[in-house]
Order: C-alpha cells, then structure tokens, then sequence
C-alpha cells in the first residue's frame, strides 16, 4: 500500500502472505494515523484469487472514509460484492471527479439482477469522469446522472448497458461502450462534442447518431459476424479523426460502401484496421490509403475465414490497378497467425512494397507471439 496525506492505494496483491486480519489492521492504523486533510485518491484493489477473504464491512467502511475525506478519485476494483446495490456514500459524494467501480456482478443467487445497482439518490456535481462495470445501467438512470453531473465529459460502461436506448448530452467528449448485460433495439447517441469513441461488442446496426460529432480518435470492434446494413455515411463522424481502430466484418461491410465516395482523411497519422481475411478482401485497405496522405502508423490484421463466424463471408471487391501515396508512412505492422499461408501473407507486404513502402518499415508479428508477450508482462506486473 502506497499512502500519504492525499493518496492512498490499496492492493491487496502487496499483502498477499499476509492474513488478512493483519492486512485489515494495517489499513485501519494507516487510515487512524493519517492527518486529517482532504484526500485526492483512493484506490482499493482486491485479487480475484483471494475474494473469499474479503470482510465487505471493511470494505464500506474503507470507502465511507474517503469519501467523508472529500475523495476527488475513487477506484474500487475487486472480483465481487457481497451486496446487490452499491454503497450509497459513493454516490452522494460531492467532492467526487472520477469514478471508476469494478466490484462484479450481483451477488449468487441474486434472481432480479445481473449486475450491481446504482442507488435511487444519486447527486455527484464535480463528477467528470465516470466507469463503470457490471453495474445496472438503462437509459433513465443514464440521463439522471448526466443531469446531476454537468461537468460529465468521459464515460465509460463496461458490460453495463441494460435496455439503454439514448445517450444524450451537451457536455460528454468521451464515450467507450464494451458489450453489455441486455440490449432491445440499439442505441441512439446524441452527444455533438464527443471526441473519443470506442465501441466494443456491438454490431453496427444498433449504432445510430442523431447528432453526428466530430471525432479525434476512435475504436470500434464489431466482431466477426456480418450484420451491417444499416446507414450510409457512417464514415462522416471521424472523417477528421487522428487515430482510428477499426475491425469487425460488419466494419468491413460499411466501410465497402462509404469509401468509394468518402473525402479524405486530411488529419489520420494513426490507422489499426482489420479482423477479417485482408487476403481476399484488401479493397477497404487500399482505399483507405489512398484517402490517408498524411498516415505514419499502419497496423493490419488479419483474419483467416475459417476463424470468422457464420455470415462474415461477403463478395470482395476488386481492387486491379488501385495504388497509393503515402509519404509520411514510417511503419507498418502486418499482424496474423502463424497458421496463415505464408505466401499469402508475402503477397500483403509485396502490395506494400509496390506503392513505395520500403521493405525495412514493413514488420509482420504473430498473435501468438503477442498473447504470449502480454501473458509474460501480466505476470511479472502481479
């Protein structure tokens, strides 16, 4: 644990041979012992691996303090929680900035919800930023914290969606939606100064824009399955967007259909692209390059069909004679398994080369090598 007058962080991972009644005496002295000013973080983190420790009353109690300490971050990361409904101080706390609660899903045995509940009374005027996972959240709750929280400008719900329809506010500039708990019929977003983003899980006919923003950055999987056919246009709201991620054979599908006539990407240095079989389909690729004069970073990956779903097969589109001109390109990152067809894969960086891409930027890396790679940096980080 890292403590001083206006930081504290917990993570039991630092404790772990100890038991856990020391661990819980430690905190309480370091809390007893520590002068009375406002705090500006909190953080508690407790390991999936020893959750059946866990005193919850502790843990309410860890949290009350902070938060009568005028927290301004709070981060309460573990693998469960021993009640359905989330401590209600935290949601009452008006000093509070950000907000980032991690406590997994309802407890077992819970037969009315899936996820954690926020409380009826919630009022966080100083929020700016808030995450959430695995807690409850439709639309009504939703507009009811934007209203309470004017400042609101980054959002992020991690399997959290339950029935929300409508993201609405004037203020919000990030937004990052990762899978959900149950959806109906898609969601409407209605935010015109949103910057960032990031959509995860969802395909893309249950995303629709009423107001269209501008975005700098963007990250969207779709998945593997091919379901678009929805809007056209879909490439208006990062036209002018530094950094894009864009995958998913539903992104592929769109993307076939607005680039043909699509303006240029005055501003992109940054483009991940890909997981579909770029082998058969490098129209979207091509294209995109040829919209992208001011690209320094390009990162393909590639899928091979028999690892996509049902439905992510579609025609390709033709791409003899296309070329293109990017002179700022330093790198570029070919990413597949090392099951692909090397051939195939030699044919994707020899279409590279032919456009003036020198050989020594071009780098080809293995999914298994990488999962490998964030195993190994995993483990020496616990």
């Amino acid at each position: 644990m890292e403590s001083a007058d206006e930081v504290i962080r917990i993570n039991y991972k630092e404790f772990e041979r100890w038991k856990y009644e020391k661990f819980a005496r430690h905190v309480n002295k370091r809390l007893l012992l520590r002068n009375q000013v406002d705090l500006h973080t909190f953080q508690l983190h407790y390991d999936s691996c020893c959750y059946l420790l866990l005193n919850f009353n502790d843990v309410r109690m860890w949290i009350g303090y902070a938060v009568k300490q005028h927290v301004k971050v709070l981060e309460v990361k573990m693998s469960t929680y021993d009640k359905t409904e989330l401590p209600r101080c935290i949601f009452t706390c008006r000093s509070l900035e950000e907000l980032n609660l991690q406590m997994g899903k309802a407890p077992y045995g819970e037969l009315e919800h899936e996820g954690l509940v926020l409380p009826d009374i919630i009022n966080l005027p100083s929020l700016k930023k808030l995450t959430l996972c695995e807690v409850e959240v439709d639309t009504l709750i939703l507009k009811y914290i934007i209203a309470r929280s004017p400042g609101l400008e980054d959002v992020q719900l991690i399997d959290s969606i339950q029935h929300l329809d409508e993201v609405a506010s004037e203020v919000l500039k990030r937004l990052a939606i990762d899978g959900f708990l149950g959806r109906d019929k898609g969601i409407t977003i209605a935010c015109p100064r949103l910057i960032h983003f990031e959509c995860i899980g969802w395909p893309l006919k249950d995303i629709s824009w009423r107001v269209r923003p501008s975005l700098e950055s963007a990250h969207i999987d779709t998945g593997r399955g091919c379901t678009f056919d929805g809007q056209s246009g879909f490439t208006g709201i990062f036209l002018h967007a530094k950094r894009l991620a864009l995958f998913g054979c539903d992104m592929k599908v769109m993307l076939e259909k607005d680039l043909p006539t699509c303006s240029v990407f005055d501003n992109l240095v940054t483009l991940e692209i890909g997981e579909w079989c770029l082998i058969d389909d490098f129209y979207v690729v091509l294209r995109f390059l040829q919209l992208s004069p001011r690209l320094e970073k390009l990162t393909l990956k590639h899928r091979t069909l028999k690892t996509a779903t049902k439905g992510a097969e579609t025609d390709s589109m033709p791409t003899a004679g296309m070329t293109f001109q990017c002179p700022l390109l330093e790198t570029v990152t070919i990413q597949c398994s090392k099951d692909d067809d090397k051939d195939e894969m030699e044919k994707m960086v020899n279409a590279m080369v032919a456009n003036g891409v020198s050989l020594e930027k071009i780098h080809v890396t293995f999914y298994e090598d990488i999962k490998w790679s964030d195993l190994t940096k995993r483990r020496r980080l616990g």
